[in-house]
């Protein structure tokens, strides 16, 4: 019987370390499951600020396209206020043309310096021969 005693023994003792090492492992398992949690949470933080992140793009994104629409409307403008700018130029310079353009020619008297007299004068004089 002995050999059944120690037998027993043997497998008690083998029993007694497993039964420790589970019970280590356990321990284990719940600090594991601790820390899983704040990861678990560390993860999910992420995760939203992942997304904020991808809505922060496209919001980039967007405006870009619309500074971009922008500029293009800018320039539009900008082409269309120097034609607009030369044809006002165009219109001033023809009207001060026409105004500075006597109406009259035989009316207006044009003084030719030294000889004294003056357009409507000379235009009165016959030519002597």
């Amino acid at each position: 019987m002995s050999d059944l005693t120690n037998k027993d023994a043997e497998q008690d003792s083998k029993l007694a370390v497993l039964e420790s090492k589970i019970e280590s492992y356990r321990e284990r398992i719940i600090a594991l499951e601790g820390e899983t949690k704040d990861v678990s949470v560390i993860d999910s933080t992420l995760e939203n600020a992942i997304r904020r992140i991808e809505m922060v793009h496209q919001r980039i994104d967007r405006t870009e396209e619309k500074l971009k629409q922008v500029e293009q409307k800018v320039l539009e403008n900008k082409i269309w206020i120097q034609r607009a700018s030369a044809v006002i130029g165009a219109v001033v310079t023809v009207i001060g043309i026409i105004v500075a353009i006597p109406q009259d020619a035989d009316s207006k008297e044009i003084d030719y310096g030294r000889y004294g007299s003056t357009k409507s004068e000379k235009l009165l004089q016959f030519p002597r021969s």
